[in-house]
């Protein structure tokens, strides 16, 4: 007996992906056997509850929504028999998992999810396990913000991206007398003590501040973005400002509300908004509200004064002894459901997130999210969307984020009543796999199909795809075979040469993808680094790669003049050992949301080996396109035969084409 069920596969399963509170799921198994089964059931596990559903025999394709050739059998042979249940999701979102359970003879089979739990093709067993398929079910009223979907963003981390200190003559403004100034923007950093702690590694300055992100936003718009990602710019005594001092005030040395507001206002004339980074799980020792080293007064703050009204924040094992964020002791972790954090930082008027939206935030970035608790989140989100209904709301998640598990509790970000995106490591990690060899392009498609498979199109759609942050060293380094431990270290010229073509390769897919691409600042002209704090340099403003530039800014016009590259359909094409190809499209006058637009295609590929790939590609099902743009800084228009693209693409390189009007 032979099983099969492709989750993938909207013959096996429609509609595909997560399902809305309240709708029908239709679900499919193929058997293959010299009789028919005696019973084909479904086992749904649902809230706690265990469910079984019969399914009913289809004999004969009839009444499919699509051909099963994707299952490997082109026509109906007497031992096949097709069995479909259409299953109802339930009213409270969450997680449905299923298997099939086949009987015949007083024996039972079973059909569950591969041993890699990505979806897709599953297995046959003679026991039940653990790995069944998952269907996200998200509450039928979400909703993220329409105007983030398929936006550019760019991370910016303040001081080291440019400075303009017009407004204090010229003087880079000093809080501390241990800190650090550098007079030259283009000192090499040359410490790697703790970050989190205060020390060497994190009490360096360059000078950077917002009016120097002021100054830049018409460079940041001619690379196409449309949306300003902020590390912490709160006053906080470290560079990176994970250690918040103060959360209603801009740190000193990168400017004032005023000029936070001012930015705001600047940018919203180029059609750019700004998100904060949110860091609400801990605050800093040396801050307001704790004051460990007594730089707020003698008796204030929860360390200093066992009665002070911050005192309940934080979690004291044995005062004065504290828990601490991974135990960083300059990190103190704060208990986050205490009634008076959550008004100072959530619920009351002039809170924390809704003084930031007044002064001209449009969302928020939060700050390992792991850590905060779910009820937090769906707090922060009604109090988010109380004050405007259009603020985003994204968490840094490393993992799929739909089944996290985190502190032994499955995590409950995409079902709509938390987060509207997350941060797409998924994505980073398995490209990067695939173009260092790691992976295939059948195994990072597995990868890319759970995701979609997944995560709500709300979510998808604004997932913030990235490919370097402040956490992670440098993509340039990376791709060019350095360790994280590499330090200032830069790449021989052939390896940078190399890494050049793949981060060109990387970006391409980035901006191309289904969601939100996120440039981190600099990456878009070549900067190198190994981990923290060296992935931290200041921009190079004076010796960057032009060449990767212009790509960049080739790549940004290209995705905001393309419907079908921003809120367009997605659908893989070709995915076999080193090449990966999908197509991003819209059809019937309508893209991904319904949205009228002109119908159009776009056929990404990527080759990360050493040889030339030719392929043929029908295009047919997509419509009738008779004309397609080739290239990207120089295209070329170029006719289609027979509905069949040629497709030549050189080693590790891409190919692009887009449909088009003739000449």
């Amino acid at each position: 007996m032979q099983l099969f069920h492709n989750s993938h596969d909207t013959a096996y399963r429609m509609p595909f992906g997560a399902a809305a509170t309240g709708s029908k799921v239709k679900l499919a198994l193929k058997i293959i056997s010299d009789t028919q089964p005696d019973a084909v059931k479904i086992r749904l596990w649902e809230n706690e509850e265990e469910i079984f559903y019969d399914m009913a025999p289809k004999n004969s394709r009839e009444n499919q929504e699509q051909s099963l050739s994707s299952s490997g059998s082109e026509n109906t042979a007497e031992n096949e028999f097709y069995y479909t249940a259409t299953v109802p999701m339930p009213e409270k979102e969450g997680l449905v998992w299923y298997y099939f359970i086949v009987e015949t003879g007083g024996k039972a089979v079973y059909y569950i999810n591969n041993n890699d739990s990505l979806g897709g093709v599953g297995q046959t067993q003679t026991e039940p396990a653990n790995n069944s398929f998952q269907i996200t079910v998200y509450d039928k009223d979400y909703k993220t913000p329409d105007w983030f979907k398929g936006q550019i963003m760019y991370q910016i981390f303040t001081d080291r991206f440019f400075g303009d200190h017009s407004d204090t003559n010229g003087v880079i403004p000093k809080k501390r007398n241990e800190y650090i100034i550098h007079s030259d923007w283009y000192e090499p950093i040359s410490f790697n003590a703790h970050p989190f702690e205060m020390g060497p590694a994190c009490n360096d300055f360059y000078g950077g501040n917002l009016n120097g992100i002021i100054d830049k936003l018409k460079y940041l718009k001619s690379l196409g973005v449309g949306v300003i990602y902020l590390n912490p710019i709160f006053d906080a005594y470290s560079n990176h400002k994970y250690d918040t001092a103060d959360y209603m005030n801009i740190d000193p040395m990168f400017g004032t509300n005023e000029k936070f507001t001012a930015l705001c206002d600047e940018a919203e004339k180029l059609g750019i908004r700004v998100i904060l980074d949110g860091v609400f799980s801990h605050t800093g020792a040396d801050s307001i509200y704790f004051n460990k080293y007594g730089n707020y007064g003698n008796n204030t703050g929860a360390y200093k004064n066992p009665q002070s009204q911050y005192k309940e924040w934080y979690q004291f094992t044995n005062y004065p002894n504290y828990e601490s964020w991974w135990g960083c002791s300059n990190l103190p972790n704060v208990n986050e459901m205490t009634p008076s954090y959550l008004d100072y930082i959530l619920r009351d008027e002039d809170s924390v997130i809704k003084t930031w939206l007044k002064r001209g935030a449009s969302g928020w970035r939060l700050d390992v999210a792991d850590e905060l608790p779910d009820e937090f989140i769906k707090i922060l989100r009604r109090e988010v969307k109380k004050q405007d209904p259009d603020a985003v709301i994204i968490g840094e998640v490393w993992e799929d984020a739909s089944n996290k598990v985190s502190y032994s509790i499955r995590r409950e970000y995409l079902l709509g009543k938390e987060l509207d995106s997350v941060m797409n490591y998924p994505f980073k990690d398995n490209m990067i796999a695939f173009l260092l060899g790691n992976i295939d392009a059948e195994c990072l498609n597995a990868h890319f199909m759970s995701i979609f498979e997944n995560y709500p199109k709300e979510t998808l759609y604004s997932l913030m795809n990235i490919i370097g942050t402040h956490d992670t060293m440098r993509i340039k380094t990376l791709l060019g075979g350095l360790s994280q431990d590499c330090g200032t270290q830069k790449l021989s010229s052939g390896n940078e040469e190399l890494a050049t073509y793949r981060l060109k390769m990387l970006s391409f897919v980035q901006m191309t993808f289904v969601g939100v691409p996120c440039i981190y600042y600099g990456d878009e002209v070549g900067m190198q680094g190994g981990s923290d704090p060296f992935n931290r340099g200041t921009y190079p403003w004076r010796a960057i790669d032009p060449d990767l530039r212009q790509w960049y800014t080739d790549l940004g016009a290209l995705r905001n003049n393309s419907d079908c590259l921003t809120l367009g359909y997605y659908k893989t094409v070709y995915a076999s050992g080193d090449l990966y190809i999908y197509a991003r499209f819209t059809k019937n006058g309508k893209n991904a949301f319904g949205n009228c637009c002109k119908n159009s295609l776009a056929i990404c590929a990527v080759n990360r080996s050493f040889e030339s790939k030719h392929i043929d590609i029908d295009i047919s099902e997509f419509g009738d396109f008779s004309f397609f743009s080739h290239g990207i800084s120089n295209p070329e228009i170029v006719p289609v035969r027979d509905s069949i693209i040629e497709i030549d693409v050189a080693p590790v390189g891409c190919e692009f084409f887009i449909s088009a009007d003739k000449f």
